[in-house]
């Protein structure tokens, strides 16, 4: 059983950035809050972790395009709690147990907390980036509601290298071209 716990969902127009500048940025942040991360495109990435014991799986997407004179950033993060990995999953908890409910709530409230505060750090550290181009720092310790879970990222993909294209005509280039097949421009 899965169900939707959270999703937050957030578009901004920047000024002072490049595509490139964002999925850097975004890489770095990402893994620095313990998410595994893996580029779905040059311009997207996805990340994830799961809270094996919570039975709670965070996912979070980044887009960047341009946008006239400035770069359109487009972010999803979202939570869904599962039973998986927990013998009485978070779910099975609040349905057998009525007195649950309320400590459900606390928890829900307190993660949305931490969700936006992770959203409006990550949103600050892009808005820097192109003046201090520098991994962020350490992640704080383990938001409340997480205390003394065991914290494993979803995913664990490395980066792949972003395509390299033509300076000329911006076409796709094999890794070991020394000219573009299409315009036979030098690279």
């Amino acid at each position: 059983m899965i169900r939707n716990l959270f999703t937050e969902h957030d578009h901004r127009n920047m000024p002072g950035i490049t595509k490139e500048q964002v999925m850097q940025a975004a890489g770095w942040y990402w893994r620095s809050r313990q998410f595994g991360i893996t580029y779905t495109s040059p311009f997207s990435l996805r990340g994830g972790q799961f809270y094996s014991k919570l039975g709670l799986r965070q996912s979070v997407d980044v887009y960047a395009v341009d946008e006239g004179q400035n770069t359109g950033v487009d972010v999803t993060l979202s939570a869904e709690l599962t039973d998986e990995g927990a013998a009485v999953g978070v779910v099975g908890a609040i349905l057998l147990l009525p007195v649950t409910v309320a400590v459900g709530a606390v928890s829900y409230i307190e993660y949305e907390n931490s969700a936006q505060a992770l959203m409006n750090e990550f949103w600050n550290y892009l808005y820097a980036f192109p003046k201090n181009p520098a991994p962020p720092s350490a992640a704080s310790s383990s938001p409340s509601w997480a205390q003394g879970q065991a914290q494993q990222p979803v995913m664990q993909f490395t980066a792949t290298p972003s395509p390299r294209s033509c300076p000329s005509c911006k076409s796709a280039l094999d890794s070991d071209s020394k000219f573009c097949k299409y315009c036979g421009a030098r690279v």
